[in-house]
């Protein structure tokens, strides 16, 4: 018969503890606009630099094959439409103007309604193909778990980075794979594939 041994209390009010305490998922958003602030620090908790070429987030050998696209409708400073994020210019590209929350948010098989009305998303993708390529002293696969890997990691930190300043994203992960290649190929990175759509926005009370 074994016996339990009990932990001290984790102290929830200060620090990293204090942010994973709070952090939530969010499915339904205020009707709030998102400052061109917010749009930086979710960016850049999702992909941005550190120092010595590094980034954020873990990927192995630091190869940073996870890239980030911001769908943004309601950003203050940023005109409706989409834009590649470059992490080493902290900057973001027009790919495409106007707003199309609805056209990615039907790749999604259960968060269409409340995916096209958020004020702002960020799409991560991949070369998906390239992946297996990047590691060939292992098993091919090894190279879509470690993209999986960082996507975790990534969905991961724009959670805390979203409930550190109030706001609120969830990890959208279940996709219509054929629809994605369809409605979202032309506003993604050559031969990228949609892996997971974080919006972000205020929580609705």
């Amino acid at each position: 018969m074994t016996h339990p041994h009990l932990l001290p209390d984790v102290d929830r009010h200060r620090g990293v503890e204090r942010t994973l305490f709070a952090r939530r998922s969010t499915k339904r958003f205020a009707d709030r606009r998102l400052t061109l602030d917010d749009a930086a620090g979710a960016l850049w908790s999702v992909a941005g630099t550190t120092r010595d070429g590094h980034r954020v987030c873990p990927s192995a050998r630091a190869l940073y094959p996870v890239t980030a696209t911001l769908v943004a409708a309601e950003v203050e400073g940023l005109g409706t439409g989409v834009y590649a994020y470059d992490p080493a210019r902290h900057a973001v590209d027009t790919v495409q103007t106007g707003d199309h929350r609805r056209r990615v948010a039907e790749v999604t098989l259960d968060a269409v309604d409340w995916l096209a009305t958020c004020p702002a998303a960020i799409v991560l993708s991949a070369d998906m193909a390239a992946a297996g390529e990047r590691f060939p002293d292992q098993p091919a696969e090894h190279g879509e778990v470690f993209v999986w890997i960082e996507v975790g990691h990534a969905a991961q930190n724009l959670y805390l980075w979203a409930a550190e300043h109030r706001l609120g994203t969830a990890l959208i992960a279940g996709l219509d794979d054929a629809r994605a290649a369809a409605y979202c190929t032309d506003l993604l990175p050559h031969a990228h594939r949609v892996l997971g759509i974080l919006p972000i926005g205020q929580p609705a009370t």
